[in-house]
């Protein structure tokens, strides 16, 4: 998400008056439900909740954000950044750092929106934007660094009315992860927060992997997720305060699909 979309900044708006229902997709059990993504949303990548937890979504080329209900499957509304809309790459932010913040827009309308470059495209090729919503804290993560002796990175910004200001950069403990989960490196796709442990919670589509981290970056845990009929090719994630996982995952050549895993389950099994 670099050309990054401040989601997690939108206020509410009014509702739609027409909502699309979304296809399960026949795997539920337990504490597990999966919901298949229409065409439009196939290339969905950065995930955010709001205030009062509605489940914000963005696809990858287009400013496009969806409010997702995630819990009755249903499309609730889409509006767009600008007017034509913005095209980039993005994830959360756009890959070479940019952020965008706009207000909440009503079904169907355009929003205009402010642009921020954080200068950390120079860096790495980003790739997840979360938001500390107790602190509005932003949390823009490197999926690739430009340079093979760099660390990976999590950076911090403070967000505002008034716009943005970087606070600290946070390590990436890539060696020990891969020790782990015996892979040769990670490329993080999304991240999130844990809101009941403050925790940062990462997803990498190449690895196929879930990674928390403590908030100075140390590793509390890395697993690898279900991949049969579950994560192809996991690029959003969020977490809700109740304990909820919501994990998108991209379509590639089929239907992308949002997961989610219900509390009090910690990890996805």
């Amino acid at each position: 998400m670099v050309a990054a979309i401040l989601l997690t900044l939108f206020v509410s708006a009014c509702s739609a008056e027409t909502q699309e229902t979304l296809e399960p997709d026949g795997s539920a059990q337990g504490d597990f439900k999966q919901w298949k993504l229409p065409k439009r949303l196939r290339e969905i990548s950065g995930l955010a909740l709001t205030p009062d937890e509605r489940l914000l979504a963005v696809t990858d080329e287009k400013a496009i954000v969806y409010e997702l209900d995630y819990q009755e499957g249903k499309i609730i509304k889409s509006f767009a950044l600008g007017d034509p809309t913005v095209r980039a790459d993005f994830e959360g932010m756009t890959s070479d750092g940019l952020l965008f913040a706009a207000a909440e827009g009503a079904d169907g309308r355009s929003v205009p929106y402010q642009k921020y470059d954080t200068d950390h495209g120079g860096y790495c090729e980003l790739e997840g934007l979360a938001q500390d919503r107790a602190t509005a804290t932003l949390l823009l993560v490197c999926k690739q660094v430009k340079s093979k002796h760099d660390d990976l990175m999590i950076f911090e910004w403070s967000a505002s009315i008034d716009g943005i200001e970087h606070n600290r950069d946070v390590a990436v403990p890539e060696a020990l992860i891969i020790g782990i989960i015996d892979k040769k490196r990670i490329s993080p796709s999304g991240i999130a927060i844990d809101p009941q442990t403050g925790e940062r919670v990462l997803v990498t589509a190449r690895q196929g992997a879930l990674i928390r981290l403590t908030a100075d970056g140390i590793l509390s845990e890395a697993i690898l997720l279900k991949k049969k009929g579950r994560h192809k090719q996991a690029e959003g994630i969020e977490m809700t305060r109740d304990g909820r996982l919501l994990i998108a995952d991209e379509g590639g050549g089929g239907r992308a699909r949002l997961a989610v895993y219900s509390a009090p389950s910690r990890n996805p099994e």
